[in-house]
Formats: structure tokens, sequence, C-alpha cells
């Protein structure tokens, strides 16, 4: 049986695959959490930003501490 059979590089492609499998794809998966969780972030940050501009006008009524918290609560609800 010499190496340059080919019954042994089926297998050996199943071996590097798998090792290959084994070391790219938490790394994929992580980055693809990641980029995710970023644009979870960024949605919400575009969110709170319409929302002080939309109760603007309210806050010489309220109070800034007041607007902060309501549109924390709103937020932490979604």
């Amino acid at each position: 049986m010499a190496i340059t059979e080919p019954t042994i590089y089926v297998p050996l492609a199943l071996c590097v695959a798998y090792v290959a499998w084994r070391f790219f794809a938490p790394t994929f998966f992580m980055n693809r959490e990641l980029a995710r969780h970023a644009r979870m972030d960024m949605q919400r940050e575009h969110e709170r930003a319409r929302l002080i501009e939309a109760l603007a006008p309210l806050e010489p009524k309220v109070g800034p501490n007041e607007i902060e918290a309501a549109i924390e609560r709103y937020l932490d609800r979604r």
C-alpha cells in the first residue's frame, strides 16, 4: 500500500476537513454572533436617538432624567 494509492486520500481528506472545521468553526460562529450583537446595539442606539429627538419638547416640563428613564424602560421592554 503506497501513499499514491487513491483510497488513502478519502479518509485523509475527511480527517483534514474535520480538523479544519474544529479549528475554524468556533471563530466563524463567534464572529457572526459578535456582528449580530453589534447590529442590535446599533439599532438600539438609533432608536434611542429617535426617541430623544421626539421627546425633546417634553424635557422642560418633565426633566431630562425622567425622559431618559422612560426611554430605558421602553427599550428594555422590547
